[in-house]
């Protein structure tokens, strides 16, 4: 049916149930929630996420804060406190990808595999697909009503979301720096509480020869980021034929969920929504990543990271200001009016 082997045979039979339609397999429901799953196992940690904290057994990490209903959670986490060194290491043949995780690995091959070799997961109501079953569940929660689906909600302020991960990963941003886990560039001053981040950054201060590359079929953009593509790809469909996301206060409308959270955060009082401010002048914002790009202007320019124009002698501490400066290098019989992306940069 697919590529798919295991060295487990319990993980093969869990694989096989993916094959089937969910009318041949066993459901197992959840009593609280819409949840449903074909797997026993996952209703049991399922049910976890409705109980008190005081009532399951919490494992809790020795280095850090980090705790979790689930113990190989505390596994998979633990790793990230050891050097590579001390751990396996899985690594990718076809690209410089590496990981502490097998399974991480591989969802990355899947990548490296044309879309005809995979098993492709479709949602029936718009024209999203994914090679991942997991997405697949995470965007059909977009087509649903607030209603239908369990909300998680931050106790600090008024953030609310589908997932839980992003719950998580939201309650990270009202700790001291102190508190969490810090991930930090060894070639620059970056840092950030999320290890997914800085993978990210670092892909930044590589030659574009050494990473996967990801390039649109319809015009020159090129990206070093899977995700980054698939954005771009939304802008050469008619707004008719991709899922919009629309303001019920005002007209504005999107093809991205994170620009209308953004845009959202407008109609909203100050009072009502966290601020960040600069502990160096009078600059607030309603949004963290408008606060780091301001501290960038307290930085002297041999403390950041530069991206610099191949063409002419124009440099800047922001990535996307080289982005729209390499527009006026091209003639605008070559860019769509109003793109805001472009394919060609370098970090230095």
């Amino acid at each position: 049916m697919c590529q798919y082997q295991s060295r487990d045979r319990g993980n093969f039979k869990r694989h096989l149930l993916s094959h089937k339609d969910i009318s041949e397999v066993q459901i197992y429901k959840c009593e609280k929630c819409q949840y449903q799953t074909r797997h026993r196992q996952h209703l049991k940690r399922h049910w976890l996420t409705h109980k008190d904290i005081s009532e399951v057994q919490i494992f809790k990490c020795d280095t850090c804060k980090y705790q979790t209903r689930q113990r190989e959670n505390l596994k998979k986490h633990l790793l990230g406190h050891k050097d590579i060194s001390q751990v396996q290491v899985f690594k990718c043949e076809k690209c410089q990808y590496q990981t502490r995780q097998r399974h991480h690995l591989r969802r990355h091959l899947l990548g490296h595999k044309d879309i005809s070799e995979v098993q492709i997961f479709k949602c029936e109501n718009c024209e999203y697909q994914t090679r991942q079953r997991e997405n697949l569940k995470k965007h059909l929660l977009s087509h649903k009503d607030i209603s239908e689906v369990p909300i998680f909600k931050c106790e600090n302020c008024q953030y609310q979301t589908r997932q839980r991960q992003h719950l998580k990963r939201h309650l990270l941003c009202h700790k001291d720096i102190s508190e969490v886990q810090v991930f930090k560039c060894d070639l620059c001053q970056y840092q950030t509480r999320q290890r997914e981040n800085l993978k990210n950054h670092l892909l930044g201060h590589k030659d574009i020869s050494e990473v996967p590359i990801f390039k649109c079929e319809m015009c020159d953009f090129h990206t070093r980021h899977r995700g980054s593509l698939r954005s771009h790809l939304l802008t050469h469909k008619d707004i008719s034929e991709v899922q919009t996301y629309k303001c019920e206060v005002c007209e504005h409308q999107t093809r991205h969920r994170e620009n209308l959270n953004r845009h959202l955060l407008t109609h909203k009082d100050i009072s009502e929504v966290q601020i960040f401010k600069c502990e160096m002048c009078d600059f607030q914002t309603k949004h963290r990543g408008s606060l780091k790009i301001h501290l960038l202007t307290h930085k002297d320019i041999s403390e950041v990271q530069m991206y610099r124009c191949e063409m002419c002698m124009y440099q800047t501490k922001h990535r996307e200001n080289l982005k729209r400066h390499l527009l006026t290098h091209k003639d605008i019989s070559e860019v769509r009016i109003g793109e805001d992306d472009v394919s060609r940069y370098v970090a230095r």
